[in-house]
């Protein structure tokens, strides 16, 4: 039985505690969504970059990026050089999706010189059940390369992954066989959308597992599917970040619980401009609050 002094003792602890709660949430619900450095996925500039390397980075550093995810398509040493004028690191790099392990052995000797701790592939393939357990084996493996090369395997789905196969996806395939250290995931948060998704649903049943993230906003009025994408650059469904309907608050309130490390903005197509686009997506981002 609880002396009065002992119940007394126990009501403020527990009233301080509420406030502490309170005061946390409250904090938590004007912080800044995402805090940490923005990264844009180079190809929402692919051409511009083909063209002029060092001075795409320039301009895209210029405009507050500080990472980018890259390609290998230019000397370790040289790209290095453009990324250290241009203010910018690259935490990841985005290769061929591995055939075999003799492949992929030799995509990790090639991506070794530049320095990244991501390796992240993404195919879209469409395969049955049988398939995707095969491929999570091959995952499995191919994760096992990578971290010894000192690198964290990732993978990036876009839309027939999320297909249904009976009561399962691909995707859940993938995640529920692949052990959770030896592949990760790099969500792209529009195709996701496109598939008829959450994201943030998946953030709850596979906490930790979504070091990366890609940003691109999916216009109202495109339906979505796990079968076709029949758009192109006169009919875009691909919007940048805050113009569309994605609710990113949402999304970063459950970037702790999903592990998110990185962020990078991409769009597959721009409306006008690619660096304008570029632009509108780091400016909503820097501002973003949590609702």
């Amino acid at each position: 039985m609880l002396t009065r002094r002992q119940f007394l003792e126990r009501t403020a602890q527990g009233v301080c505690a509420g406030a502490a709660m309170m005061a946390t949430d409250l904090w938590a619900a004007g912080q800044l969504a995402w805090p940490k450095p923005i990264g844009l996925e180079m190809y929402t500039v692919r051409d511009q970059y083909a063209k002029d390397p060092a001075g795409t980075l320039k301009k895209i550093g210029k405009i507050g990026y500080r990472e980018v995810e890259i390609s290998t398509d230019i000397p370790a040493g040289t790209l290095k050089g453009y990324l250290r004028d241009a203010n910018l690191t690259a935490p990841s790099t985005y290769p061929d999706a591995p055939k075999d392990v003799d492949a992929w052995k030799q995509t990790l000797d090639k991506v070794h010189p530049y320095g990244f701790r991501y390796i992240v592939v993404g195919d879209n393939p469409v395969m049955d059940a049988d398939a995707w357990k095969r491929r999570a084996d091959l995952f499995n493996e191919c994760g096992k390369l990578a971290q010894s090369a000192g690198l964290q395997f990732c993978y990036h789905a876009h839309f027939h992954e999320f297909a249904p196969l009976g009561d399962t996806t691909g995707y859940d395939i993938m995640l529920k066989n692949c052990d959770p250290g030896l592949l990760k995931i790099e969500m792209d948060c529009f195709w996701a959308t496109y598939a008829g998704q959450d994201p943030v649903k998946y953030f709850e049943k596979f906490p930790g597992r979504f070091p990366l993230l890609h940003i691109k906003d999916f216009k109202p009025g495109f339906p979505t599917s796990t079968s076709n994408f029949p758009y192109d650059s006169s009919n875009n469904p691909f919007a940048p970040a805050g113009k569309g309907r994605i609710d990113w608050a949402r999304i970063f309130a459950h970037a702790p619980q999903a592990g998110v490390k990185h962020i990078y903005v991409e769009q597959d197509i721009c409306d006008g401009d690619p660096f304008d686009a570029a632009q509108t997506s780091f400016t909503y981002l820097k501002n973003l609050r949590l609702a």
